[in-house]
């Protein structure tokens, strides 16, 4: 099973952070942390989840559809 790129907002700035795992980059806005988590997330063929800024679920999106 793989491990999805989560979308988190943390310390006042947008992150995308692997899952049970680090922080792989930092931004200023959630918009960037999207684009780059997708880049990722195609080229790893891993599934993404995005968080809200009050931290809950907002959608995910699976790895076929990335």
């Amino acid at each position: 099973m793989t491990r999805d790129y989560y979308v988190i907002k943390e310390d006042g700035t947008w992150k995308v952070k692997l899952e049970r795992g680090r922080v792989l980059s930092t931004h200023r806005s959630q918009k960037a942390a999207k684009r780059e988590a997708k880049r990722l997330a195609r080229n790893n063929d891993r599934g993404i989840v995005v968080n809200a800024a009050a931290g809950y679920t907002r959608y995910n999106i699976p790895a076929d559809e990335v």
